[in-house]
C-alpha cells in the first residue's frame, strides 16, 4: 500500500493543535504530530519486577491506553480497549470514545478519541491505516458533572399534597403531618421568613386598620 503525501499535507498534521497519531492494523503507531509528542506521547514511568521505574512501550497503541488508566477508572477504559481490539481489519468505519487518562503528573484529564480510516485514492482499496485524533474535553466534562451535581440537588413538588382544610397542616411521605413552612423547607430549598398580611393585621390589630387604609 502506497500513500503519497504533500509537504503541505505533512505541514498541517504537524500545526494541528489536536494530539494527531497514525496507527497500523497492529495498533502499531507509525507516525505522530508534534503536539501528540508535547502531550500523550510523553513516557509514563511505570516500575518494573525489579522495582525500578522503566518507560512504558511507546509505540503500541492500546498498550499505551491501559498505562494512562488510573485505578478508579480501569474497568471503562479496558472495555473501550476491547472493543478497539474487535474492530474488524481493515479499518472501515469511524468510531469516537470519551477516555479518562491519568497523566504523567497524576493528573486526571479526559480525551475524546477520533478514529477515521485513512482512504487511499482508490476507493475500492481498503485501509489498514487510521487516523486518531485526540482533543482534550476535561473543562467540558467538568462542566458536566457541576451540572448533574445541580440538578441532584434541585428539588420540585409535584402531584397531589394531601392538606388539611382547617388547619392547613401537610400529610408527608411517612403520614405525619407537618405546617406548610416545615414541609417546603423539606422539600424544596426555600427559606422562610415572617410577616403579616394586611387582612390579619386588621383582624388581629383592629386599631391600626386605618394606618393600612390610609396606605391603600
Amino acid at each position: 500500500m502506497r500513500y503519497l503525501i504533500s509537504d503541505l499535507e505533512r505541514l498541517s498534521f504537524q500545526s494541528m493543535h489536536h494530539q494527531l497519531i497514525i496507527v497500523d492494523h497492529n495498533w502499531i503507531i507509525r507516525s505522530c504530530n508534534t503536539a501528540w509528542q508535547q502531550g500523550l506521547g510523553q513516557p509514563h514511568p511505570k516500575p518494573d519486577i525489579s522495582g525500578t521505574s522503566r518507560t512504558s512501550e511507546a509505540s503500541h497503541y492500546l498498550q499505551l491506553m491501559e498505562s494512562w488508566t488510573s485505578r478508579e477508572e480501569k474497568a471503562k477504559n479496558a472495555k473501550i480497549v476491547q472493543e478497539l481490539k474487535n474492530i474488524t481489519i481493515p479499518f472501515n468505519d469511524c468510531c469516537t470514545y470519551e477516555i479518562p487518562i491519568q497523566t504523567i503528573h497524576r493528573e486526571q484529564r479526559w480525551f475524546r478519541l477520533e478514529l477515521t480510516p485513512l482512504r487511499q485514492a482508490d476507493p475500492t482499496l481498503l485501509s489498514d491505516l487510521a487516523l486518531i485524533a485526540h482533543t482534550d474535553v476535561t473543562e467540558q466534562k467538568h462542566t458536566e458533572q457541576q451540572l448533574k451535581k445541580a440538578l441532584s440537588e434541585v428539588r420540585t413538588l409535584r402531584g397531589l399534597l394531601p392538606i388539611c382544610a382547617v388547619c392547613k397542616q401537610i400529610k408527608d411521605e411517612q403520614d405525619a403531618w407537618n405546617s406548610v413552612e416545615s414541609y417546603l423547607e423539606k422539600h424544596t430549598h426555600a427559606e422562610f421568613t415572617h410577616d403579616i398580611c394586611p387582612d390579619c393585621i386588621r383582624r388581629l390589630y383592629p386599631k391600626y386598620s386605618n394606618i393600612l387604609d390610609k396606605r391603600s
